[in-house]
Formats: C-alpha cells, sequence, structure tokens
C-alpha cells in the first residue's frame, strides 16, 4: 500500500519548513563542532560551520589540518616508526612552513605566539 503525503496540510509552507529544518540541522552541527575533541586547529581558524566552501586548495587544506605526507601524520598511522624530518627536527608542518633546512625556498616568518591565529588566516588567504 503506497501513502501519499500532501504538505498542504501543514500550517506553515514548505520553504519555511526547509528553513527551519537547515537552521536547527546547522546548530546541532555548530554546536559539535564547539564541544568536539577533534579539529581543534582548523576549529581555531574556522570557528563558524557553514554550508559554503572555505575556498582552500588541497595544500592549505593540508597545512592547516596537518592531514598529509607529514612525518608527525603518518605517525599516527604507524605508517613510520618516527615523527622526525631527514633533518632531525619534528616533522609537522610548521617545521617544513618556517625552520627545514629542505624547503629553504619556501619559508614563511614564524609568528609569535600572540599573532599565531591570524599568522594562519592570513597564509590561507594568500593565493601564492
Amino acid at each position: 500500500m503506497l501513502f501519499r503525503v500532501s504538505f498542504r496540510v501543514l500550517p506553515v509552507p514548505h520553504r519555511a519548513l526547509k528553513s527551519e529544518i537547515k537552521s536547527a540541522a546547522l546548530n546541532i552541527w555548530q554546536d559539535n563542532w564547539d564541544n568536539g575533541e577533534t579539529g581543534r586547529s582548523t576549529h581555531d581558524i574556522v570557528p563558524r560551520v557553514s554550508n559554503k566552501p572555505v575556498g582552500w586548495n588541497r595544500e592549505a587544506i593540508m597545512f592547516v589540518t596537518g592531514h598529509g605526507p607529514f612525518p608527525s601524520y603518518l605517525l599516527f598511522f604507524n605508517l613510520r616508526i618516527h615523527d622526525n624530518c631527514s633533518c632531525g627536527e619534528k616533522g609537522d608542518p610548521m617545521h617544513y612552513a618556517t625552520k627545514c633546512w629542505f624547503t629553504l625556498s619556501w619559508h614563511f616568518q614564524t609568528a609569535t605566539v600572540s599573532l599565531k591565529l591570524q599568522w594562519s588566516k592570513n597564509i590561507l588567504k594568500n593565493n601564492l
């Protein structure tokens, strides 16, 4: 037996109901994002959830999240026995962007602790 659902019996228009559901879902998502335990470095840069794409390229996403071909990330999956770069220091994205001898021509200036969040946001806005 098939049932036919009619939205005409609802006391609100279909668009209003859809908008309410979307708003409730975004509020739940935001609450989970604010109170979660994972993705904290990304949360600092993007504190508000949205259905709209951020517009970052693949490399920027790997840099901010630390998910990529970095020794520190590969160690997490037991794909390496240590998290050191070939130069001997911890191989995380910040190391490659600011200190590593092998990436010297790509280095950024290291931000002070108080300006690190703003520094990260500026890096993501830079298309170069």
